[in-house]
């Protein structure tokens, strides 16, 4: 937690006599609330799927808190680049929640089937399962969601009125926010036809036949929309680095990066097993940054 003098647990007394949170306190309380939600409901529902409901909430909500607190303190018109920094982190959670929706992720049977793949590592082991639940899915994501708006928490004891290079900035992680739709609207629009056609009975061709997707932005790399969603908290803390330097506040680009590329990599195991073609998709195209061959393909 950043120990400033804007962040410290100051306790205030207002005109009813109740004690008001600091920013550090509040967004404590949220993290260790959404701790023991997240562990408790994977527990009634053997669910490990329950970060994963409250990954495009989270973020969000601490960058309006602390934007909060900053127009609190210093006003409207001098807290302009923490309106932004929780406008474009608002469309981005407001657009991956509703492609979740749209998923069924928020379903009782809507767990991420890379969980169910876990499961069966530790089958026989609940115990382990348990403790590799409350310690990595739980506390540690849930930190990892904390450190990425953290680039914005600093910010508070510096000038948070919008620059040229903020406006930039926002520019750039739009880009991607756009990008990561527009592939994760062709893999949807992929999969819902490809069961059509099974459904239906149809001979599969192509694609279908081989039974992922090859064409748009998956054409040039393997994972366009985990690029561009790692991309985007890489982009988030420039906003620290045009007031601060080089500083500390990658770490969470940094622990996000880890965890999708150990994500990727079950992924590719149990998709190398499913479809027999995806070894020569993998060996044709690459996972993450598009080569410049694949990038002048037509």
């Amino acid at each position: 937690v950043v120990s400033t003098q804007s962040t410290k647990a100051v306790v205030s007394t207002q005109s009813t006599g109740a004690p008001s949170l600091s920013l550090s306190d509040t967004l404590v309380w949220v993290l260790l609330v959404s701790c023991l939600f997240c562990w408790i409901m994977s527990l009634l529902t053997d669910n490990l799927s329950q970060v994963d409901r409250l990954w495009s909430i989270l973020p969000p909500l601490y960058s309006t808190i602390t934007t909060y607190y900053c127009v609190k303190e210093k006003g409207m018109s001098q807290s302009s680049a923490m309106l932004v920094m929780t406008l474009i982190s608002a469309l981005w959670g407001g657009r991956l929640t509703l492609q979740f929706v749209l998923k069924d992720g928020y379903t009782r049977a809507g767990e991420d089937y890379r969980w169910k793949y876990v499961k069966q590592v530790y089958e026989g082991r609940y115990l382990a399962l348990q403790i590799f639940n409350l310690f990595f899915v739980v506390i540690y994501q849930n930190i990892l969601l904390f450190l990425l708006v953290v680039p914005q928490v600093v910010l508070l004891t510096h000038d948070t009125t919008c620059s040229a290079s903020d406006v930039l900035v926002s520019l750039v992680y739009l880009g991607l926010v756009v990008l990561e739709t527009v592939s994760d609207n062709q893999q949807q629009v992929f999969q819902i036809e490809k069961y059509k056609q099974i459904g239906e009975g149809v001979e599969l061709k192509g694609e279908y036949k081989a039974g992922f997707l090859q064409s748009g932005l998956f054409k040039y790399c393997r994972h366009p929309n985990y690029v561009c969603e790692v991309l985007l908290w890489w982009v988030f803390p420039l906003f620290s680095l045009s007031r601060l330097g080089i500083n500390w506040t990658f770490l969470g680009a940094v622990n996000l990066t880890g965890l999708f590329t150990g994500s990727v990599d079950i992924t590719e195991q149990i998709s190398s097993k499913k479809y027999p073609e995806y070894l020569e998709y993998q060996r044709r195209v690459p996972a993450y940054i598009p080569s410049v061959r694949m990038m002048t393909i037509k």
